[in-house]
């Protein structure tokens, strides 16, 4: 192996090792968006918030990277294949870890007693972290078979998504204005955990393309 392709494969590594790290950082927010929750733990939200600057970072840097690599070996068929990967996998990461933040500032600004609504928020984020979880796996491994079973999971979230929006439709007309606000608010909020899902799919149908050099479009 000459020196250029050996140091060509260590910055392909480390641009890889980045993209698992930062879905390492986007499963930590998750699991601390469900303590916030039910702790109500205010500072625990605002941490959250500030965290996701630690995520933005990665992003950039994957993306300068994976740019300055193209322009400079103009890698081709595999090669090429694991920066275009790595470049939109660590896009779809930067948004679901949006999400959590979208969350966390919903759990700020709400000053009224609503364990009834947050339960539920709590319930689908409980639902995705596992999700999330074996996504990082899978594209850690190369997995595409674990990978395409993770896409399924997102069935479970969108069915789970749906039921608590009729209940909370239902709430909005039976209850009292201040309830019905309530509940508008928190389906927006349980919303941001469906779209969380739609981007883990986005990251499965990226490892089967990185692996089988294949593009499939996963529901």
């Amino acid at each position: 192996m000459t020196n250029t392709r050996k140091h060509f494969n260590d910055e392909l590594e480390e641009l890889n090792n980045r993209v698992d790290a930062m879905g390492q950082e986007v499963l930590e927010s998750y699991k601390r968006l469900v303590i916030a929750c039910e702790d109500n733990d205010i500072d625990l939200a605002h941490h959250i918030m500030d965290h996701d600057k630690i995520v933005n970072g990665l992003e950039e840097s994957i993306n300068v990277d994976a740019y300055l690599l193209i322009a400079k070996q103009c890698p081709v068929a595999s090669d090429l294949r694991q920066i275009i990967s790595a470049v939109k996998i660590s896009n779809d990461l930067e948004r679901i870890a949006d999400y959590a933040v979208n969350i966390a500032k919903y759990l700020v600004k709400t000053k009224n007693d609503n364990d009834q609504f947050v339960k539920r928020v709590v319930n689908l984020t409980n639902l995705f972290i596992p999700m999330l979880k074996e996504i990082v796996q899978a594209f850690k491994e190369r997995n595409v078979e674990a990978a395409l079973k993770v896409s399924k999971s997102d069935e479970e979230i969108d069915a789970t998504y749906k039921k608590y929006v009729k209940e909370f439709i239902r709430v909005a007309k039976a209850k009292t204005d201040e309830e019905a606000e309530e509940a508008m608010r928190v389906i927006l909020v349980l919303k941001q955990i469906e779209r969380a899902g739609d981007h883990v799919t986005n990251i499965a149908e990226n490892i089967v393309y990185l692996v089988n050099a294949k593009r499939l479009e996963l529901d």
